[in-house]
């Protein structure tokens, strides 16, 4: 099997765990893993966005510079290029994902001993749920492969028994709060705040607050009911008045957009049960 990776994808296997080992089972389930130049020009400009802390920043140049970009695959891919911006113009771009397309189609018709020998082998993961819409059918009717997501991915290294169904469950939750910055930040604080004033905290707001990181930690489609009823209790509004960078936060998180994502990773955790294992 070849796997074309796009940048959002790439950041999100490398900015749950701060480390690369992903990216090394990622190497051990596929023949070859490939990135287009321009994927690894996105990948260098956003590498930093959602890193809170500076010291992740290290660990992911290193893994980036020393590691994936050998990956780049510098063929000559114009005429797919060519032909997949003719026959998609109304959504092809140029970005990573319609150029991740067009190279998986081209490298589809070859193969070590025969023409077409990667057919149905080269896949491409992305978890840009707009680029798979746009570019689904033309993939199926390629018979290039399928278009993966890095959820796909975790259930791959969890029935090669990489990972544990546990860790597959705990990266979804993490993906859940990758997408939006200001999950984490929040959470990060609330913990902080309830371990140093422990003792000066009334225990209806050690309850709320410990409802808050509950709610945070596992995200559901109804988080704005849940955070509007916690943020609207008179002992809450005490503890929000002495931190105040909270609310903007709070505020952040209900006008976020991330929540349409929310059903989806919540479906594949549950859909977990009609997966089989061995065992």
């Amino acid at each position: 099997m070849i796997a074309y990776l796009d940048t959002c994808t790439i950041l999100n296997l490398l900015q749950i765990n701060y480390d690369d080992e992903y990216i090394k089972y990622l190497i051990k389930s596929f023949d070859e893993i490939k990135l287009t130049p321009i994927v690894f020009e996105e990948l260098v400009t956003n590498k930093f966005v959602n890193v809170l802390d500076d010291s992740h920043k290290e660990i992911l140049d290193n893994i980036i510079f020393q590691q994936l970009q050998s990956y780049i695959d510098r063929e000559d891919y114009s005429d797919s290029l060519y032909f997949t911006k003719k026959r998609n113009n109304n959504c092809f771009k140029e970005n990573g994902e319609s150029h991740s397309v067009s190279y998986s189609i081209k490298l589809s018709r070859y193969g070590k001993n025969d023409f077409g020998e990667n057919l149905l082998k080269t896949h491409f993961i992305s978890d840009d749920s707009p680029a798979k819409k746009d570019f689904d059918h033309f993939y199926q009717i390629n018979v290039i492969g399928q278009i993966l997501n890095s959820i796909d991915l975790m259930t791959i290294f969890w029935l090669k028994q990489y990972i544990t169904k546990n860790q597959l469950i705990k990266y979804c939750h993490s993906l859940k709060q990758l997408y939006s910055k200001d999950v984490g930040i929040l959470l990060a604080k609330l913990r902080d705040y309830s371990n140093k004033f422990v003792d000066a905290l009334k225990s209806k707001q050690k309850i709320i607050i410990t409802q808050l990181i509950e709610i945070l930690s596992d995200l559901k489609e109804d988080i704005n009911d849940k955070l509007s009823e916690i943020i609207s209790d008179p002992d809450f509004k005490d503890v929000l008045r002495k931190n105040r960078d909270w609310k903007e936060l709070l505020t952040n998180i209900q006008k976020s957009n991330f929540r349409e994502k929310i059903p989806y990773i919540n479906k594949r955790m549950e859909d977990l049960e009609k997966v089989w294992e061995l065992v």
